[in-house]
């Protein structure tokens, strides 16, 4: 697998800048959520501040009506993560949405 370029995905930079505002001072560092991409599939995992992380965006996608896949990352003590999926074509899709 190999990272996302963020020039090149818009959506994930606006998924961020949506995250910075959500969170407010309350979360300076948003280096809990990861990006992963191989030729069909992208992965957006989230390990920290999980429900609201997820909340958001998944409003968005649903918004946008891309179909997407989570899973939940867990260990002996809990939850620890969640894992989501979409098809490359969605986030190009995605892409051109959210273009500036």
């Amino acid at each position: 697998m190999k990272g996302f370029s963020m020039e090149s995905d818009v959506f994930l930079d606006y998924y961020l800048k949506s995250l910075r505002f959500y969170f407010g001072d309350r979360c300076k560092d948003i280096g809990f959520i990861k990006f992963f991409k191989d030729e069909n599939n992208c992965f957006i995992t989230i390990e920290d501040y999980v429900l609201e992380s997820f909340v958001v965006l998944s409003n968005i996608l649903s918004k946008e009506r891309i179909v997407f896949s989570c899973g939940i990352i867990h260990s002996k003590w809990g939850v620890t993560g969640v894992e989501v999926c979409m098809n490359v074509l969605e986030l190009e899709r995605l892409n051109h949405l959210y273009k500036i």
